[in-house]
């Protein structure tokens, strides 16, 4: 009895979907389809089309990348847009649908079928959404091309299981990790503690700009600890820290768009790091 009295006190608490709004969930769907194949578009006329009621957002990386994000709230859900654009060009993206409402296992079913009546292409099921990735390997390869120019050839390294997800994050070009002047960054941290230090370089000369510059830091501090840094490696780290694109940086809650050198600055700290150039 008690069973069911509580079952049906649930159901008399369930509030119905507000069928306006997987109304425009199912709208975003198809919106996001129309952008597929994101490599054909015109990357311009899409941005300047959008701005007028999506999130339009570009990132600059530097060595010619942008990272591009387009996004736009519907009902229960978004659809969005996330590339790596090099040189004009789309070098990787994920487009897809998310939602992190309670209502999003109640509409999942809809915004699939809807996808397919779109002839969109096959998408992961997700935890919070569906999302479709593509890799153009050419343009990537070119952008990569232009990064080793700079900082070096990523070197083939076996990474153990265990460091596995860290070192996929932390090498990502579609990944910017954010900069921190209160908190450690873990999955740095896990390479430290490894003692990788060749792992490390590689994520110096890797895609992630902020990865980079928290591979700098963490070589600078092996560096303290004993640990001899080569000339070239210097010239690494120090390229990396004077690069002049903005990154996430925060102390606390207080977060602000910039440049690593400056950063570092604000961060009270910079004094601690050699060969910081002043900013112009």
């Amino acid at each position: 009895m008690l069973i069911c009295t509580a079952h049906a006190a649930a159901l008399a608490q369930a509030k119905p979907l507000v069928a306006e709004w997987v109304n425009e969930d199912l709208q975003g769907v198809s919106a996001v389809v129309q952008l597929l194949p994101f490599e054909n578009q015109n990357i311009e006329k899409i941005k300047a089309t959008l701005r007028k009621d999506w999130h339009v957002e570009e990132t600059d990386l530097g060595f010619g990348a942008k990272y591009l994000d387009l996004a736009k709230g519907r009902g229960y859900s978004a659809g969005y847009v996330h590339a790596l654009i090099f040189n004009g060009r789309v070098a990787q993206y994920e487009a897809g649908i998310e939602s992190y409402s309670p209502e999003w296992p109640n509409i999942r079913q809809r915004v699939i079928d809807k996808w397919k009546e779109n002839n969109g292409p096959e998408v992961s099921v997700e935890e919070h959404g569906i999302s479709f990735r593509r890799r153009l390997a050419t343009v990537l390869q070119e952008y990569k091309t232009k990064v080793a120019a700079s900082l070096g050839q990523v070197k083939d390294t076996k990474v153990p299981s265990e460091l596995m997800k860290s070192y996929a994050s932390l090498t990502d070009p579609m990944n910017n990790s954010t900069l921190s002047g209160t908190g450690r960054d873990a999955e740095i941290d896990a390479l430290l503690n490894s003692n990788r230090v060749d792992l490390l370089e590689n994520v110096l000369r890797s895609y992630n700009p902020g990865a980079r510059v928290l591979a700098a830091l963490a070589l600078l501090e092996l560096e303290k600890l004993g640990t001899q840094l080569s000339s070239e490696r210097r010239r690494v780290i120090d390229e990396v820290l004077n690069l002049k694109i903005e990154l996430h940086a925060c102390v606390y809650d207080m977060c602000n768009n910039l440049t690593a050198t400056e950063a570092l600055r604000w961060f009270g700290s910079g004094l601690a790091f050699p060969k910081l150039k002043p900013s112009n």
